[in-house]
């Protein structure tokens, strides 16, 4: 890589980890709309997604699902229905 190539990485990553993400932009709205207890709330479930994905990573659901068909066709058909349950 050019020493420009490393430069412009560096600024859009630098730029990028600036920026806050959905989950900031979402509690400072609710925060600033509905006021702190509803921010507060809304902090606390965006952790609790947090720790529920590391938990499932933890546990291996992947190397489950990989190693069994039936488990991966059932993992389908729970997606597809929490998707037509939240209405998209």
């Amino acid at each position: 890589m050019t020493l420009a190539t490393w430069i412009t990485f560096f600024l859009a990553c630098w730029a990028i980890s600036l920026s806050p993400g959905p989950g900031a932009i979402a509690a400072m709205t609710a925060g600033l709309n509905q006021g702190f207890r509803r921010g507060y709330f809304t902090v606390l479930g965006l952790v609790l997604g947090i720790w529920t994905q590391m938990i499932i990573v933890v546990i291996g659901l992947g190397a489950i699902i990989k190693a069994s068909e039936t488990a991966f066709t059932a993992m389908k058909f729970l997606g597809a229905a929490y998707l037509i349950w939240i209405g998209i």
